[in-house]
């Protein structure tokens, strides 16, 4: 039975998740995690949140994130004892640098360099192909979501940098990003504790929420727009926060109705009394976990554990599963989701 390698760094921009997936898409064989090096992740940094870039260092971060995508494979392929010849092909998502949703969506880590470095067919640049038929090329996920769920009803919440919801009812799917999970949590409190994130939530605990503050944020127009709809830290980062802070506000009070802002913006859009799984970074935030549970009492929050895939590793299996449906000419987008005239087959074949 074919095998199929899944590569996905988000935009926390820590490293690179990576999975073996079986033919089925819903069984993980081996999964590996494969962090940047602060220097990598300074220029990544810098390239995302800067708008001025020389080309050649454009290219150089582009060649630094694909090797560390063909070494992820090594990894994947030592820790499972397979070789090459026993992976179909890798379904790579690259680094996103760069997200207008139905304009223009660009990812680092190019396949060719991939596949050459691992000798492996490599599909990359899935979302191009969706945004040019007028989607919004975000999110792909919801159709490895429901491809989880396996005919069950149900909600997927990734909490990555950016929230994204999946509801699959009878059949019919629809999903987008609600706005931002990790992304400000983890920027506010490096710049203001100079760590990485806040562990288990612990610093966002020990603050108050600021009614003032969550209300204006809930108020900007993103949270209000209908369906299909994307967004990014293109627009969600500490330059849109600082238009709603006074200057007065502690610094762990932000914190805690930062947290508040993910849990109100979420749980608007959860059906009451769904079953709802939870997947991404963001589940490790103890606190942010049991807020979401808290405001949503008639619903059983659990894991996407549950549904026989690890919540850090959901992303990286969705485009393993994804490079299986390209190479046999299926789409991979849902145009209820995006907003594309009609399915695409997606990404860029580098076959070896």
């Amino acid at each position: 039975m074919a095998n199929y390698i899944g590569l996905m760094s988000g935009t926390s921009l820590d490293g690179v998740d990576g999975v073996i997936i079986n033919k089925t898409g819903r069984e993980i064989l081996t999964q590996a995690y494969l962090p940047y090096s602060d220097k990598l992740k300074q220029s990544l940094l810098e390239l995302t949140q800067s708008s001025k870039t020389s080309l050649e260092n454009l290219a150089n971060i582009d060649i630094q994130v694909a090797s560390y995508f063909a070494d992820t494979v090594h990894l994947l392929l030592k820790q499972s004892g397979l070789e090459a010849k026993n992976i179909k092909a890798i379904g790579s998502h690259g680094q996103s640098i760069f997200h207008q949703g139905g304009k223009y969506s660009m990812q680092i880590g190019h396949g060719a360099l991939i596949a050459e470095q691992t000798s492996i067919t490599t599909v990359a640049d899935f979302r191009m192909q969706d945004v040019a038929a007028g989607g919004q090329g975000a999110p792909l996920t919801p159709l490895y979501h429901q491809h989880m769920l396996n005919v069950k009803d149900g909600v997927i919440i990734n909490l990555g940098g950016i929230a994204n919801i999946t509801h699959s009812f009878n059949g019919e799917v629809i999903g987008f990003d609600t706005g931002p999970a990790n992304t400000l949590l983890d920027n506010w409190i490096k710049n203001n504790k100079g760590l990485e994130y806040d562990r288990d939530g612990v610093w966002s605990r020990s603050g108050r929420v600021n009614q003032s503050l969550l209300n204006s944020m809930l108020a900007d127009d993103y949270f209000h727009q209908e369906h299909p709809k994307s967004t990014g830290p293109e627009y969600f980062n500490l330059d849109w926060l600082s238009q709603h802070l006074n200057g007065t506000e502690p610094s762990e009070d932000v914190q805690r109705t930062l947290i508040e802002l993910t849990v109100m913006s979420v749980s608007a859009n959860i059906p009451l009394g769904s079953d709802v799984y939870l997947c991404g970074g963001g589940v490790h935030n103890l606190f942010l976990f049991e807020r979401l549970a808290c405001q949503n009492p008639d619903s059983k929050v659990t894991l996407t554990n549950d549904l026989g895939v690890f919540v850090d590793y959901v992303e990286a299996a969705a485009f393993g599963f994804f490079a299986q449906r390209t190479l046999a000419g299926l789409s991979s987008n849902l145009p209820s989701v995006t907003g594309a005239k009609s399915e695409r087959v997606l990404g860029a074949i580098y076959a070896i």
